[in-house]
C-alpha cells in the first residue's frame, strides 16, 4: 500500500501538468476530463478525506470555473476547503489556494459580501504565518478596500486602503516597490471619488518610492507618471475642494 501511494504521489503531478497544458492550449473541455480523472484517481488511492484529494478537487473546481460552471465550481471549492480544514486545521496555508479561487469566483459573480468574508478569513490565516505568507495581508486589505468602494462604502474603503499602507510600511523597507504600489492604489481611489488633490499627493509619493527601486522605464513608474500628467493637464480638477475627507 505504501508503494502504491508513492506511485500515486509521483503520478498526480503528471495530471496537474496535463491540465495546465490543455488549458493554456485552449482545450478547457478536455482539461475537464483530465481533472475529473485525476480526482477519481486520488479518491481511489487515498480516499475522500485526504489532502491530495482536496488538491485534485480544487483543480477540478478551477476547470469548472473556467468553463463557466459557477455552481459546480463553488461546490467543489467549498468541498476542497472543508477537506483541507479536516486534514490540516483552520489556520493552515493549505487552505489559501482554494479560498483565493473561491473569492475570485465570488468577485466575478458580484457576490461582494461573500468575497469580503473570505478575505477576512484569509487575513486571519496568513498573519499567523512567516513570510512570504504574511505579506499576502496587504493584497487582501487592498481587495477589501476595492469591494467596499464597489458597495459605496467610501469611508470604509478609505480606511482599508490606509490600513494596507500602514501594513506595508510596517513590514517592508520604505523604498520597497510594493509601498509605491500601495500609494498608487489609494491615489487611484481618491481620483475615482473626485478627491484630486489627495490623488496627486499619493501619486507623487508612489513615484518617489518607485523611482528609487525601479527603472524609470518600468511599467509601474510610467503608469504613475502618466496619471500625474493627466491630473495636471486638467487644472480645474486640482482646484476641487477635498473638504469632505479632511
Amino acid at each position: 500500500m505504501i508503494l502504491e501511494k508513492q506511485a500515486a504521489a509521483n503520478y498526480l503531478p503528471v495530471y496537474d501538468q496535463k491540465i495546465l497544458d490543455l488549458i493554456y492550449s485552449g482545450d478547457v473541455e478536455q482539461a475537464r476530463w483530465v481533472a475529473e480523472e485525476s480526482y477519481e484517481y486520488s479518491r481511489t488511492t487515498y480516499g475522500d478525506s485526504h489532502l491530495e484529494t482536496a488538491k485534485t478537487l480544487n483543480n477540478l473546481a478551477w476547470v469548472y470555473d473556467l468553463l463557466g460552471y459557477s455552481k459546480a465550481a463553488e461546490a467543489c471549492y467549498k468541498r476542497a476547503i472543508e477537506l483541507k480544514i479536516s486534514v490540516c486545521g483552520q489556520r493552515s496555508t493549505e487552505l489559501i489556494p482554494s479560498m483565493e479561487n473561491l473569492m475570485s469566483l465570488y468577485l466575478l459573480n458580484g457576490d461582494y459580501k461573500l468575497a469580503e468574508k473570505l478575505l477576512m478569513e484569509m487575513i486571519n490565516i496568513v498573519r499567523n504565518h512567516p513570510e512570504p505568507w504574511c505579506f499576502r495581508e496587504a493584497v487582501y486589505l487592498s481587495r477589501i478596500a476595492e469591494i467596499n468602494l464597489k458597495l459605496g462604502r467610501i469611508n470604509d474603503a478609505d480606511g482599508f486602503y490606509h490600513e494596507c499602507i500602514a501594513f506595508v510600511e510596517r513590514t517592508l523597507p520604505l523604498d520597497h516597490p510594493n509601498l509605491g504600489r500601495a500609494f498608487a492604489n489609494i491615489a487611484d481611489f481618491y481620483r475615482q471619488i473626485g478627491k484630486f488633490r489627495r490623488a496627486e499627493f499619493y501619486y507623487m509619493r508612489a513615484y518617489a518610492v518607485l523611482k528609487r527601486s525601479l527603472s524609470v522605464k518600468h511599467a509601474d513608474v510610467q503608469n504613475v507618471l502618466e496619471k500625474i500628467r493627466e491630473l495636471r493637464a486638467q487644472p480645474q480638477t486640482l482646484s476641487t475642494t477635498d473638504s469632505s475627507t479632511q
